[in-house]
């Protein structure tokens, strides 16, 4: 027992002595006339995956970064209203704006008995009105005016489709989720879920055209378009199942805009950066494209994208990854 009492001083000696060092090198400025947005997703899962998100929220808020785009997956199971409002605590207590779209754990696998068996079309209508509240202001402790899709009239409802302009690009969330994007088959699934996914990705195909309607209009550098599920794009032209319309409408649009366009989304929990859409008729890599698929659990931690503002592109993508062992 003594032996025993002894190690566990060390240990808690040791942890106390590392403290200080629980903290990533800082990234080096950025070069003039750029600027800096974060990425995070699919995460924190785990209870002892806690702590690397607080060090992760610490490390964004300290950092350059304009904001923070979550392209969701906030917590594992279960969907409960507490799980709902201690992810909202946490995103809105970092230091920059958040953007956040959602992911499919947060109301289309809440159908699960682990989950909480609940119906996902109610989970997803409590989820709109605890963080879309106003859905014309961004997250986070310093919050950005945004352009919600719910307010120009046509989907009332999808409050989380949002988009800013910044440095001549025009970003955009669009509500894709993982589980194929809302259409995958579960127990007691009804109609009412096939006319949600309908919708939604109905509305979220016009928000896209829209926005690379605004950046012809403004002749704008770029395009950068973020949701949560990963759409397959190694399969294209035979994508995933719930992401056919999607990728069609995406190379038709990539191919027709003559700036940089990145798509950003998690589902996968690996980081890729790419230029994985391909023409479906060469089968060639199309030049303006890149896909950034950021970080998720087991992993936490976040990518820093660094944008140049006067030639139009994107300079760097800096993964920033919490040490597995800072789960204090």
């Amino acid at each position: 027992m003594a032996r025993t009492g002894s190690r566990t001083a060390w240990l808690i000696i040791a942890l106390i002595a590392l403290a200080p060092s629980c903290s990533l090198e800082p990234s080096p400025p950025p070069p003039a006339g750029t600027f800096t947005f974060g990425v995070f997703g699919d995460g924190p899962y785990r209870v002892w995956e806690v702590g690397r998100f607080r060090h992760m929220m610490r490390d964004v808020s300290k950092s350059d970064v304009g904001w923070l785009i979550h392209v969701g997956d906030i917590f594992w199971y279960p969907c409960s209203d507490a799980n709902y409002k201690r992810s909202l605590r946490a995103l809105n207590s970092i230091e920059c704006p958040v953007v956040y779209t959602p992911g499919d754990n947060e109301w289309t696998d809440c159908h699960a008995k682990m989950a909480g068996g609940h119906p996902p079309l109610e989970r997803l209508d409590y989820l709109r009105k605890t963080f879309y509240g106003d859905p014309s202001r961004s997250l986070g402790k310093r919050r950005m005016s945004i352009q919600a899709q719910s307010q120009e009239g046509r989907y009332p409802e999808l409050v989380e489709n949002a988009r800013w302009v910044r440095g001549g690009f025009v970003f955009i969330t669009i509500h894709m989720v993982g589980s194929e994007n809302g259409t995958e088959d579960f127990r007691g699934r009804r109609p009412d879920s096939d006319a949600e996914a309908a919708r939604r990705i109905e509305g979220s195909l016009e928000w896209m055209h829209e926005a690379f309607a605004l950046a012809d209009s403004i002749a704008a550098h770029g395009v950068v378009i973020a949701m949560h599920g990963s759409p397959g794009l190694q399969y294209h032209p035979r994508p995933r199942p719930g992401f056919e319309a999607f990728l069609d409408q995406l190379e038709t649009r990539v191919k027709a805009f003559k700036g940089p366009v990145l798509l950003i989304h998690g589902d996968g929990h690996e980081y890729h950066v790419d230029h994985s859409l391909r023409d479906r008729a060469t089968y060639e890599p199309l030049a303006n494209f890149t896909r950034l698929e950021t970080l998720g659990s087991p992993d936490i931690g976040w990518v820093r994208v660094v944008v140049d503002s006067v030639a139009g592109d994107f300079v760097s993508f800096e993964p920033r990854v919490m040490k597995r062992w800072w789960i204090w």
